[in-house]
Formats: C-alpha cells, sequence, structure tokens
C-alpha cells in the first residue's frame, strides 16, 4: 500500500518551515531552497504550491497575522479585567517576547510592509488592535497611540539589542499615561 498523499498538510508544513525560516534569517535570505530543507519536502514541493517566492512569504506571513490576532484577543481580555495595567502591560510584554520567533516574524511582516504595499493589511491588523485596545483602557485614540507606540518600543528595543525588557520603564511609562487619564489632564 502506497502512504497516503495529504496535500494540505504538506502546504502547512511548507508555511511553518516558511514562518520559521523568515524567524531565522528574515525576509531578505528567505528561498524555496531554504524552506523546502526546513519543511523536508522536494524543493518542487515548495514551488507547486507556491509558485513565487512572494506567495510563500505572502503566506508565512498571514499566519503571522493569524496568530497576532489571537493574541490581541488574549491580551485584550488580559487587560480588561486586570486591577493592575502597568503590571499587566509588563508582563503580556514579557510573554510575547519569550516567543522570540513569533516576535521576530512579526516584527519582520511590519518591516516588510513598509516595502510592500500587499502586505500592509496584515501589519496594520497588529498595529490597529494594539493602538485599539489602549485607546480603551487610556481615554481615548491620543494617549492609545502613546501607549502602544510605548509598548511596540520597549519590545521592538529588547528583540533588537538582546537585552531583557526594560520592565520599570515600561511599568513607569503605562503607569504615567494612564495617570493623566485619570487625573484630567488635557490631551
Amino acid at each position: 500500500m502506497s502512504p497516503r498523499r495529504d496535500p494540505e498538510g504538506r502546504r502547512r508544513a511548507i508555511v511553518h518551515a516558511a514562518v520559521e525560516t523568515i524567524a531565522e534569517v528574515g525576509i531578505g535570505q528567505v528561498t524555496h531552497r531554504r524552506i523546502a530543507a526546513r519543511a523536508g519536502v522536494p524543493l518542487g514541493s515548495t514551488t507547486y504550491y507556491f509558485p513565487t517566492l512572494d506567495d510563500l512569504v505572502a503566506a508565512a506571513l498571514r499566519e503571522a497575522t493569524e496568530n497576532a490576532r489571537a493574541g490581541l484577543e488574549a491580551w485584550a481580555e488580559e487587560l480588561t479585567a486586570s486591577d493592575d495595567l502597568p503590571t499587566a502591560f509588563v508582563e503580556l510584554a514579557r510573554g510575547y517576547l519569550a516567543d522570540r520567533e513569533r516576535a521576530l516574524v512579526e516584527y519582520e511582516l511590519c518591516l516588510a510592509a513598509a516595502r510592500t504595499t500587499q502586505l500592509r493589511p496584515h501589519a496594520e491588523l497588529w498595529i490597529d488592535g494594539l493602538r485599539g485596545i489602549c485607546a480603551r483602557l487610556a481615554g481615548g485614540p491620543e494617549r492609545g497611540f502613546a501607549l502602544a507606540a510605548l509598548v511596540d518600543g520597549a519590545m521592538l528595543h529588547a528583540l533588537v539589542t538582546g537585552d531583557d525588557l526594560d520592565s520599570a520603564g515600561l511599568r513607569a511609562g503605562v503607569r504615567e499615561l494612564l495617570s493623566r487619564r485619570t487625573a484630567g489632564e488635557p490631551t
């Protein structure tokens, strides 16, 4: 009896390998050959399912987008239920950075979207989602923008430097932005 074919399983394995490869080497170093090797499939399989490298990268980034969407929903739930928002933001950022591969892919997506307009809707999901959560918590879109930029910047800094998240700095920044909301200071 011949082994059962699983075209959808092979396609998923290729996309997953593409996500891992992007996290490891960045979009600029991704090749069909490198992804095929990582997925353990013949080179022809990657080009069968994804005729161009752009198709394959887009599929990988769509998967990253879906992961980001799920992550944002979890963040919204946890932040909404929290009695200590500064600490909750720090813990969520730490948890996000603990999965370095996912974080690298998602930030890589944002950078790729700066050059490739077709990728922008995927990158904007994270940006708009985080801003929306922050706007609800901070009392409006302007402070929401500032809070999202603070959180994003702190996480990006930790990724770039390889240092631990500046928990004290992030906590203090979040506390300051939220205290202005409760103090009723003008925006």
